[in-house]
């Protein structure tokens, strides 16, 4: 097992060295929505950022809608907004979209297509397969995973493993999905790798808030899996603690959530701030995280909280036991609203228990989840997959 951990990462160096050399790739990252800030919306751009300033030329395909990033002044990015892609289902509009990426496709003529969300990855593949160019599709959490209702849960599976076959090399955000699909024979293991989600260190010295009355923060999609109403009636039952509470993101559910505040009488304590561009400020002025979902893949923004050293509640779902290590940097729950209070009033109550589990779940963020570790192994494996592509 030593022996094959090393010769991967040699792999990674050489593969990587390469690229620094000068082996410059002209890629096309896809993603089905980009119009709302996400996990996988978050990888895409800080990926893309960061592979313009080493040269490499990279257009973003994304369906319509008010884009949360516009490359106004940068170099060797661009976005084309696909008339036709859409989040859910529709044969004719799928169609359609798959025809606008495949021509998009062979007038840009990639090196590699790098693809990121169900829908973008099943049409994504199999424009880029028809035309013969390698694809790089990252899982980040599998439509198929537990919480997901079972017949969906069947469906995604299948449809999964038949494009794993058009698929040139896939990359799971963690161990947990590796795990998952190996399991229900998606894909195989040659062709599959683990890449942890990686964000940036903060070189600024973080100043603990000043809160009078302890903050709780949730960054978070008001839509599924997401579980801002679970949060809701956890701190329903909570009247007597003295918290805030403040939700930050958008969604179809947010009406629903800010229903249920004035429902239990706790609206004049929460506060709903929506998207938001300065998530990191936002952090360094909460005193505790809160992530509860019904699945999950490797959650970005738990990776940001930890780097703000906050201490972490979060749904023991997907990737979660990879992030948090259970009561030494945070909590990991079920969805057990007794289980939830209680983790929850100690940490309001205690503040040396919050400085302590902050402190160490932000030296365990610097040590494990680096942007450069996860970026140096991605164009590994966008390099992989072209070498690939022309050897067969």
């Amino acid at each position: 097992m030593a022996i094959w951990r090393t010769v991967s990462l040699i792999s990674v160096y050489w593969l990587t060295q390469r690229s620094k050399k000068g082996e410059l790739m002209k890629i096309v990252q896809i993603i089905t929505k980009l119009d709302t800030t996400g996990g996988a919306q978050t990888h895409v751009l800080a990926l893309t950022k960061q592979l313009a300033l080493d040269g490499h030329e990279v257009t973003i395909l994304t369906s319509k809608g008010e884009l949360i990033f516009k490359p106004l002044n940068e170099k060797n990015i661009s976005i084309i907004q696909l008339q036709n892609l859409k989040w859910a289902i529709h044969l004719v509009a799928d169609i359609r979209a798959f025809f606008e990426i495949r021509s998009i496709l062979r007038r840009i003529n990639p090196d590699v297509v790098a693809l990121h969300s169900s829908k973008a990855g099943v049409v994504g593949r199999l424009a880029a397969f028809s035309l013969n160019i390698p694809t790089v599709f990252t899982a980040h959490g599998w439509a198929f995973t537990e919480g997901v209702k079972p017949i969906k849960r069947w469906i995604y599976q299948q449809i999964e493993r038949a494009f794993a076959r058009k698929t040139t090399r896939i990359i799971t955000v963690s161990n947990y999905d590796y795990a998952l699909a190996i399991k229900k024979k998606v894909g195989k293991k040659e062709k599959m790798t683990t890449i942890h989600n990686g964000i940036q260190s903060n070189s600024n010295k973080h100043s603990f808030p000043q809160n009078k009355i302890p903050k709780i923060v949730m960054v978070a999609r008001f839509e599924q899996p997401k579980r801002q109403d679970l949060l809701i009636e956890v701190l329903s039952s909570m009247k007597e603690n003295e918290w805030q509470l403040v939700f930050i993101g958008d969604g179809k559910e947010m009406e629903a959530a800010k229903t249920l505040t004035l429902q239990n009488g706790i609206d004049h304590r929460v506060t709903f701030l929506g998207s938001r561009d300065d998530i990191e400020t936002q952090l360094q002025q909460a005193d505790i995280f809160v992530l509860l979902s019904n699945f999950e893949g490797l959650p970005i923004s738990i990776l940001e909280a930890m780097r703000a050293q906050l201490p972490v509640i979060a749904s023991n779902v997907g990737g979660v036991q990879e992030l948090i290590i259970d009561n030494e940097t945070g909590y990991i729950v079920n969805h057990d609203i007794q289980v939830i209070r209680d983790k929850l009033i100690q940490l309001l109550e205690n503040s040396d228990l919050r400085l302590q589990l902050g402190h160490a779940g932000c030296r365990y963020f610097e040590d494990r989840f680096s942007f450069h570790s996860m970026y140096d192994k991605t164009v590994s494996q966008y390099l992989q997959a072209q070498n690939e592509k022309k050897q067969m």
